[in-house]
């Protein structure tokens, strides 16, 4: 997938909205409801019927459950394996009797459709995208809370109720603060939403919900870029070649318990982040630590799938094209090229830069058609070694 492919996946998704609407207008700043519209087909990620999906999905999902509620009455039942559909249902039956939401806490790869949408946001926002479910009867309500992402609202199957802070958002670290609470509601906005509905919710958004009918709905989970996210990949980019910045602090390792160094610690730390600033200052050192952080989050993604069957003979004349859920990244160092994609990595020399750049920004292409001061053979092992790392399939 290129940044192309990823916008329109995106602005499919959000239309009547423009792309550049969302971004400009609507993204860390306010919460935003879209109607189905002719947009619904491009939000039906789940197919004609959700609930038959999810159900035959029985042993990835049924032994993983959560669940919330505004105020449980009784304990909540215990997620366990089943042996089939037809338990699986009377599992969340379960729940739905006492009033419970079920959530289900990983779907993002439930169908070809979502991991795509999934993957375009992860390559649009610059950290990686994932999607829970939720699935309640009429009458369930949510606990007054906020999240830590940014959040895609689908409705699937039914209507809700989103009740929303008229608060500006938070926007919250992703991890929990020292004594942090979630504020009452206050002034808030009502969104009624129904089937191909999207809402937007910016994180730290305090919010509830209400099953006004029986709902399922998908949430689809992203934090963009932040300020001190890139601060904080200037700092790991310098640390890989700053020595002194992976030593022990105040040069004992158990600085942090011995409390009587604070003046070594603190001189330390100040010398680090004036050399940090001195390096910022320099052109094309921003660039790069942006590009080492992209790098990383690269390999920290899930691994592409393995193509199942043996791999045909290739010749000059194969066609090949990116696998769905394909991104990749060419970064060139003075002695080696190194070529990311989700989970893992290929090592090459850096005579083949033009080679890989090509082949990350071209969707489908002809093995002969790689340029770059190669010849065929090189060309034939490049694409053979990305088949089989599952970021090229034949066509």
């Amino acid at each position: 997938m290129i940044l192309a492919q990823a916008r329109h996946l995106l602005s499919e998704v959000l239309h009547p909205l423009s792309y550049e609407q969302f971004f400009q207008e609507v993204v860390s700043r306010r919460p935003l409801l879209l109607q189905a519209d002719t947009a619904l087909p491009a939000r039906q990620l789940l197919g004609p019927d959700p609930k038959a999906l999810l159900l035959s999905h029985f042993a990835e999902y049924a032994a993983t459950l959560t669940c919330h509620i505004r105020q449980a009455q009784v304990p909540a039942p215990k997620p366990r394996a089943v042996p089939d559909a037809a338990a699986f249902a009377a599992l969340l039956t379960e729940y739905h009797a006492n009033e419970y939401t079920v959530r289900f806490p990983d779907v993002t790869n439930v169908t070809p459709e979502l991991a795509q949408l999934n993957r375009a946001l992860t390559l649009l926002f610059g950290n990686p995208a994932s999607t829970v479910l939720f699935w309640s009867l009429t009458g369930a309500e949510a606990p007054v809370h906020d999240d830590e992402v940014d959040v895609i609202a689908i409705q699937l199957v039914g209507t809700k109720r989103w009740f929303i802070s008229d608060e500006p958002p938070k926007l919250p670290n992703k991890w929990k603060a020292l004594g942090a609470s979630v504020p009452p509601l206050g002034a808030h906005s009502v969104y009624d939403v129904k089937p191909g509905d999207l809402l937007y919710l910016p994180r730290g958004s305090t919010h509830t919900v209400q099953s006004t009918g029986e709902s399922l709905h998908i949430s689809i989970g992203f934090v963009p870029v932040t300020i001190r996210e890139a601060i904080s990949s200037a700092l790991d980019y310098m640390a890989d070649f700053e020595k002194p910045l992976r030593a022990n602090l105040t040069g004992r390792a158990d600085a942090l318990s011995h409390g009587q160094m604070l003046d070594v610690a603190g001189a330390q730390m100040r010398a680090g982040l004036e050399r940090l600033l001195q390096l910022c200052q320099q052109p094309g050192f921003v660039e790069a630590a942006l590009a080492h952080r992209q790098a990383r989050m690269l390999l920290e993604l899930p691994k592409l799938p393995k193509p199942n069957a043996a791999i045909s003979p290739l010749s000059r004349d194969t066609k090949v094209q990116h696998t769905p859920l394909a991104i990749g990244q060419v970064n060139v160092l003075a002695h080696i090229l190194d070529f990311r994609f989700p989970g893992d990595q290929l090592l090459v020399h850096p005579a083949v830069a033009e080679s890989m750049e090509f082949v990350r920004q071209t969707p489908q292409f002809a093995v002969k058609d790689i340029p770059g001061p190669i010849g065929d053979d090189v060309r034939l092992v490049l694409v053979e070694k990305l088949l089989h790392s599952g970021f090229l399939q034949a066509l």
